[in-house]
C-alpha cells in the first residue's frame, strides 16, 4: 500500500457505510496499462486490416494479412475483457469515495456502475450519467463540474466505436471494421487521460480532507 493510500484512508470524510477511502495507486496504473494494451492491439489491428484490404485477392499477402487479423482480433477481444474487469473494479472504488465526497450528488444508485455496462441499448448512455457524478463529486469544491471535454470526448469516440462496428449497406464491412479500430485507438488513449484525471482528482479532494 502506497503512502498516498494510507493518508487517503486516513481522511475523515463521511461514509455512511463504513468503507475505506482511498486511491488505488497499483489498480490505477493496471487500468492504465490494460488500456494501452488495449491501444497496442486496436492500432496493430488496424495496420493489419489496412494491408489485408490493399492486398491482391487470394495471394499470400492477403493469407498472411487474413491470419493477422483473425489473431489480433481475438487478441483485441482478450484485452477488452480484461480491462473491462480491471476497469470496472477500479470504478467501483472511484464510486465509493464519491459517495463519501457527495452524499447527495449521484442520481443512480451505486450497483448501476457495473450493471449499466451489461444493458443493451442502456449501456450507451448510462455509464456516461454515472460517471459525470463521479467526476462532479471528485472536482474541487470551489469548481464542480459534472464533465469536461476531455470526459465527453472519450465517451463519444467509444460509443462511436461500437456503433460503427456493425456495418450498414452504405459502408462495406471492411471500412466499418478499419474505422471502428481506429476510434477504439482515439477512444482508449483518452480513457487513459480520464482515468489519470479523475484519480488526480480523487486524490487531491481526500488529500484535502485528511
Amino acid at each position: 500500500m502506497s503512502h498516498d493510500d494510507v493518508l487517503a484512508r486516513s481522511s475523515p470524510l463521511p461514509s455512511t457505510r463504513h468503507e475505506p477511502l482511498f486511491v488505488p495507486k497499483a489498480l490505477t496504473t493496471v487500468v492504465v496499462a490494460a488500456l494501452g494494451i488495449c491501444v497496442l492491439a486496436n492500432a496493430a489491428l488496424l495496420v493489419a486490416q489496412v494491408r489485408l484490404h490493399l492486398a491482391t485477392e487470394g495471394s499470400y499477402a492477403a493469407f498472411e494479412s487474413g491470419m493477422w487479423v483473425g489473431n489480433l482480433t481475438g487478441l483485441r477481444l482478450l484485452a477488452f475483457l480484461l480491462t473491462g474487469i480491471v476497469f470496472l473494479r477500479w470504478l467501483w472504488q472511484m464510486r465509493v469515495n464519491a459517495e463519501a465526497l457527495a452524499p447527495g450528488g449521484h442520481r443512480m444508485k451505486r450497483g448501476w456502475t457495473t450493471g449499466a455496462w451489461l444493458i443493451p441499448i442502456v449501456c450507451f448512455f448510462l455509464p456516461k450519467r454515472i460517471i459525470n457524478d463521479i467526476w462532479a463529486a471528485s472536482s474541487p469544491p470551489d469548481r464542480p463540474r459534472r464533465t469536461s471535454g476531455l470526459l465527453t470526448s472519450w465517451w463519444l469516440l467509444f460509443v462511436a466505436a461500437q456503433l460503427v462496428a456493425y456495418p450498414s449497406p452504405s459502408q462495406g464491412p471492411g471500412s466499418a471494421e478499419m474505422t471502428g479500430a481506429a476510434l477504439y485507438v482515439a477512444a482508449g488513449a483518452l480513457c487513459i487521460g480520464v482515468v489519470r484525471r479523475l484519480a488526480s482528482m480523487q486524490r487531491a479532494r481526500l488529500r484535502g480532507g485528511s
